[in-house]
């Protein structure tokens, strides 16, 4: 009986593993990263929305802690910072969408980002 098991199991693992024609060939390949600097740009485009995300994230959590601070000096100044930092982080991630978006376009031909 345990004989016959190994048998079987064997003659299954080795049809499972058995040199079987390809099925999974790509018809159609991944649309819009056919070249270099399309790539780069998907890669930055989502990069910087991950980026800009969190930047609003904070912003909005500094936006609540300034809210329910209570007039505590302490943490209105938090919360200003916060927000602050915030604020700042939009603006390099602006600045650095308009960068990457010349340097694709003029610079490795791409149109826009």
């Amino acid at each position: 009986m345990i004989k016959t098991v190994k048998i079987i199991a064997a003659s299954a693992t080795a049809l499972a593993l058995s040199a079987l024609p390809a099925f999974a060939q790509i018809v159609n390949p991944i649309p819009g990263v056919g070249d270099i600097p399309t790539l780069i740009g998907k890669v930055f485009e989502a990069i910087l929305g991950v980026v800009g995300a969190l930047a609003l994230i904070l912003l909005a959590l500094g936006g609540i802690q300034y809210m329910s601070s209570g007039g505590d000096k302490f943490a209105v100044e938090q919360a200003r910072g916060r927000i602050t930092s915030a604020i700042v982080g939009l603006v390099i991630v602006f600045g650095a969408w308009i960068v990457i978006n010349f340097v694709l376009t003029q610079i490795l031909g791409r149109t826009g980002l």
